[in-house]
């Protein structure tokens, strides 16, 4: 009787959840629960919630119902994944390598994820090298800069950026707006700008000024690159024939977006330059990749002051708006300021007014310790050349 009760719950909250009624669902899961039956579906079905809700101690304590239960190997798939999260990375071992032949193909790359976060980094590499997976790939290709960081925590958005895109991240450490936060999308004030630019400046200066051109243009990326021109006292190009063949080339944006940055690129990159990529923000098209600019202020939904055409770059406040993605905001008209010069005016001088910046030199010496970046490639090629 109580199974056949259980079963009835069960398949009540697998409608629900098939609904996307997920209260509902959850509801119906746990009565299923309470009746304590010896099948393992109800606990692995409320499990599987509660992890994606986040609430992982509370999942773990299902799912640990659900294994005593049953020897499905979907079972220990989400107990590990637990595990992990909650930075039990021996007990996620445990379980993954339990079911690692016989469950889903990912789970030898979540296997190699466990053992790279142990440090295990050449169990890692034999695990993920049998991975039959893109996910695998990306993780072996990031594995010579993980064994750069033992015993360090990796879930910061730098070190990302580091492991999988190469990149250098120059608006992190503080400062009171550059530190990446949960906000939907970050407006990239003076300050910001001014902050992101003169670490621009003291990189160069630490590379021996290895910047021969800067490049950018319009009404939206053009006050960035004239900026960056008048502070690391360069010449400006306008367009691409204007590149001398070989010309070491700062390629300045505002916000790039990612599926747009080969096309920023490109045209540069036939005329002959090399191309070093700057944005002072980076809108992601996905996870971090090596497609993305070399150097980045911000990653992540922003804006310019001076040109603001994404709606949520339009936000303004208005309590009267209680529905839709922004409560309590409308959004404005676009907006875009086309003097040039004027704008630049005002990154330079934002620039000039930030004197004194501890995280600007933290952040230099962080990558002086973790090298393997496309910028610092580039920066060696351009010493060697010059040697």
């Amino acid at each position: 009787m109580i199974e056949r009760l259980a079963l009835k719950h069960f398949e009540r909250g697998r409608q629900f959840e098939l609904q996307d009624r997920l209260d509902e669902a959850i509801a119906a899961y746990e009565k299923a629960c309470a009746l304590e039956p010896a099948t393992a579906d109800c606990f692995l079905a409320l499990g599987r919630i509660q992890a994606g809700r986040g609430q992982f101690q509370a999942a773990l304590e299902l799912l640990d119902h659900a294994a005593s239960r049953s020897e499905d190997p979907q079972i220990r798939e989400w107990r590990a994944y637990v595990f992990g999260r909650l930075r039990r990375y021996e007990e996620a071992l445990a379980d993954y390598r339990a079911v690692v032949d016989e469950g889903d193909p990912s789970v030898r790359v979540n296997l190699g994820r466990m053992l790279l976060a142990l440090g295990r980094y050449d169990e890692a590499e034999a695990a993920l090298e049998r991975a039959d997976d893109p996910a695998g790939t990306q993780l072996l290709r990031a594995l010579p800069r993980y064994r750069e960081f033992e015993g360090a925590r990796l879930d910061d958005m730098r070190t990302t950026r580091y492991l999988f895109g190469r990149t250098l991240l120059l608006g992190t450490l503080g400062d009171g707006g550059l530190r990446p936060s949960g906000h939907r999308y970050l407006m990239l004030s003076a300050r910001h700008v001014g902050l992101t630019m003169r670490r621009l400046v003291m990189l160069a200066e630490a590379e021996a000024r290895p910047f021969e051109a800067v490049a950018g243009d319009g009404a939206h990326h053009g006050p960035v690159a004239r900026a960056a021109a008048e502070l690391l006292g360069v010449p400006q190009l306008a367009r691409p024939d204007d590149v001398e063949p070989g010309c070491r080339l700062l390629l300045c944006s505002a916000v790039a977006e990612g599926s747009a940055v080969g096309g920023l690129e490109e045209r540069w990159r036939r005329a002959g330059a090399e191309v070093l990529h700057f944005a002072l923000g980076y809108v992601p098209a996905g996870d971090p990749d090596e497609r993305e600019p070399a150097l980045l202020g911000f990653a992540g939904r922003c804006a310019v002051w001076w040109y603001r055409l994404e709606d949520y770059s339009r936000l303004v406040q208005d309590r009267s708006v209680e529905g839709g993605p922004w409560p309590g905001f409308r959004v404005g008209p676009p907006a875009i300021d086309p003097n040039v010069e004027r704008v630049a005016g005002q990154i330079v001088d934002s620039a000039r007014q930030a004197h004194t910046d501890p995280a600007g030199e933290a952040i230099l010496t962080w990558y002086r310790r973790h090298a393997q970046t496309r910028a610092r490639a580039w920066f060696d090629r351009s010493t060697e050349e010059d040697a």
